[in-house]
């Protein structure tokens, strides 16, 4: 509980200071945003297939019992049988939940994909009204991570927001507790170097296609 506390603290104080877009980040999610337009959905499928059984055999994936992913759209790997494996073996799935500036990972518990509403940005999440168990509570094993270009040295640009960033940089003040962060990514969203400054955080792996 104190560990939540903390990390909503200072998502409370950091929410009120805004980031500078970065020309080189904005011009990346434009050229992305473009070439994942082009996917056809089957290619879309194809990837996700790929995707899927890699994670679902990634050594950090299965050393995890407690898991957070993300609802994805349809200009994202599609996480539902990632979930779905979360949950057939025992583990546990928490989703993102934005409110008031501040990213809660939320317990999903079976059926609740069938009635969260969507946000203006056409994502699925909790209700305000909805009970479920915050992952800080029990703490985090890994994290499957969304974004929107990611490279093989472990760098991340996200949609602007800062919310993974700030979670994780508060997550990685404890070594000895901090989670793995390994992100699922199309092949287009793989390039050889990404721009990062002192608020990014890395990650520890990229997952996707033809890596």
């Amino acid at each position: 509980m104190l560990a939540r506390a903390f990390v909503q603290a200072f998502f409370s104080t950091s929410s009120k200071m805004s980031r500078t877009p970065d020309p080189a980040k904005v011009l990346i999610r434009e050229q992305i945003a473009k070439k994942i337009s082009e996917l056809s959905k089957e290619e879309k499928k194809r990837q996700s297939d790929i995707v899927y059984n890699k994670i679902i055999n990634h050594p950090h994936y299965k050393a995890a019992q407690r898991i957070t992913i993300f609802m994805s759209t349809s200009d994202e790997v599609d996480t539902a049988p990632i979930i779905a494996h979360i949950q057939s073996r025992g583990a546990t799935a928490f989703v993102p939940q934005y409110a008031g500036g501040i990213m809660r990972m939320l317990k999903l518990e079976r059926g609740d994909e069938d009635n969260m509403p969507l946000t203006r940005h056409g994502i699925q999440q909790h209700s305000k009204d909805q009970q479920r168990e915050d992952a800080l509570d029990e703490g985090i094993d890994l994290i499957i991570a969304p974004g929107v270009a990611f490279s093989r040295d472990g760098g991340r640009v996200g949609h602007g927001g800062g919310y993974y960033d700030k979670y994780i940089t508060k997550l990685r003040q404890d070594p000895k507790t901090a989670p793995k962060v390994v992100a699922i990514a199309f092949n287009c969203q793989v390039l050889d170097k990404v721009p990062m400054n002192e608020l990014d955080q890395r990650i520890d792996d990229v997952v996707f296609a033809d890596g």
